[in-house]
């Protein structure tokens, strides 16, 4: 039987309040770092960090090979206690670079396999847009499960919201394929938008089948990064300096407004 939450270096998704997710970016190392310097200020256990955004100028193979050279320095900068969730986005997903699906399953497994002196994997988390090639997916999915890495299982909608029996459906296919912590990333164009999304992350909450995320993107669905306890999603993304997302709001102001609103 699945169990109803994630845990991933000592932080328990799916479990009260809801964990933030503070995104980091930078063209270079000195860019990164003062960003994840941001990040350790903030009130979240989990950072992300969006590859697409890093040597943004080189190619396939050497963003890849920078990327996983990198990966110790912000292993080491994050410390013991803040779990790592490595992303890619394409400009398509809301990102900055183009990857075929072979190559991006290339990088992700490269880090998944990466590891610290004393064996353990240096990311904790990996973000796959699912819509992507399904055997790519699973071999990423493959990849984690064999080191104990959870795998995010994204989808991305910028143009609008679809209903909510269809999010439904995407959050309990995403499960299907391998995702540890399903997410929908939608843009809704008028209130009942929001409520769809929200009504959809209720229902596969009720599965009790494991955690999942849920976001209505833009100021009209702010509220789903807030009230995300409420409605089931077990997390949310702030930011910690420059957003990452439409909508994205300060995890500082984030923090306080979960603890208001914990139902």
């Amino acid at each position: 039987m699945a169990s109803p939450t994630l845990t991933v270096r000592g932080v328990e998704l799916g479990a009260g309040r809801p964990e933030i997710i503070v995104p980091v970016a930078g063209d270079d190392e000195a860019a990164l770092h003062g960003h994840l310097a941001a990040a350790r200020r903030a009130p979240a256990r989990i950072v992300e960090w969006r590859t697409d955004r890093f040597a943004r100028g080189a190619g396939t193979a050497e963003h890849r090979a920078a990327v996983l050279a990198a990966l110790p320095g912000v292993r080491e900068a994050l410390g013991q206690e803040r779990a790592l969730l490595l992303t890619l986005r394409t400009s398509a997903e809301g990102g900055d670079r183009e990857i075929a699906d072979e190559d991006l399953a290339a990088l992700l497994i490269g880090a998944i396999r990466a590891s610290a002196p004393d064996g353990a994997p240096l990311v904790d988390l990996v973000d796959v847009e699912t819509a992507r090639d399904a055997g790519a997916v699973r071999a990423v999915a493959e990849a984690a499960r064999a080191r104990v890495v959870a795998v995010v299982g994204s989808f991305h909608d910028f143009a609008g919201t679809p209903e909510e029996a269809r999010i439904v459906e995407i959050l309990r296919g995403q499960r299907a394929l391998g995702a540890d912590l399903p997410k929908v990333a939608v843009t809704p164009r008028d209130p009942r938008d929001v409520l769809a999304l929200l009504g959809a992350s209720l229902t596969v909450a009720a599965d009790a089948a494991g955690p999942h995320l849920a976001i209505s993107m833009g100021s009209l669905g702010a509220v789903s990064r807030v009230a995300a306890e409420t409605f089931g999603s077990a997390a949310t993304f702030a930011s910690a300096g420059e957003a990452s997302a439409p909508g994205q709001l300060d995890a500082e102001d984030v923090s306080r407004l979960l603890d208001l609103l914990r139902p």
